[in-house]
């Protein structure tokens, strides 16, 4: 879990969950974490760091429990012990602008499969969705259509693991800082919005030796 508030925030060491030794072969990815206690705080949080320069591609939030099921066995019942997991499963972040209309959800629904690509992160349906939206441009229905049904899915798929997480301490927010200065830019503003102190940590790159 996230610790006390200081000045120089705890480096978690992902090995302790890996079992690797951090060797220099390894290619990390420098992250922080935050638990945000609701849906408002995620979104301040996520406005503050869209304009200190942060990209979409760079947040990633916990997928919902049927994936974290699958993927771990179990799902905890306090999110902050999967908040330094490597194998915690993800999914990108969905703005409310991208599911504002049915013409934004069938532009943003590509965009919002790239940034769960670009992150490693999963697909929580098992891409279902995206077999049904293929389906449906296949038998000819209107994009209209089809931007209705991906509105509604990307709504539902939104909503749902942040209402899941909420029961269970909160909303875990990465955010991938990159470097020293982006790394106190980004605790800033996550311990602004966040529960509890935000601190960083290292973890293998998906795809990594």
């Amino acid at each position: 879990m996230i610790e006390s508030r200081n000045q120089n925030p705890a480096t978690v060491d992902s090995s302790a969950w890996t079992g690797d030794s951090g060797g220099a072969t390894d290619a990390t990815v420098r992250e922080a974490v935050a638990i945000l206690d609701s849906r408002e705080s995620l979104q301040k949080a996520i406005d503050d760091l869209t304009l200190a320069g942060f990209q979409r591609h760079e947040l990633s939030l916990l997928a919902n429990d049927e994936t974290i099921r699958e993927r771990l066995g179990s799902v905890p019942a306090d999110v902050g012990n999967l908040a330094h997991d490597p194998d915690a499963p993800r999914q990108a972040y969905i703005s409310p602008e991208d599911i504002g209309s049915g013409q934004g959800a069938a532009v943003g629904f590509p965009a919002y499969v790239g940034a769960i690509i670009a992150t490693g992160a999963v697909l929580a349906t098992g891409g279902t969705a995206l077999a049904a939206a293929a389906a449906a441009a296949a038998a000819g229905v209107g994009s209209g259509a089809a931007g209705s049904f991906l509105s509604q899915w990307i709504t539902d798929k939104r909503n749902e693991p942040m209402l899941q997480h909420l029961d269970k301490g909160g909303i875990l927010l990465w955010v991938n800082v990159g470097d020293a200065a982006r790394e106190r830019i980004a605790l800033e503003i996550l311990n602004r919005h966040a529960v509890q102190p935000a601190e960083v940590h290292d973890v293998r790159q998906t795809g990594s030796a």
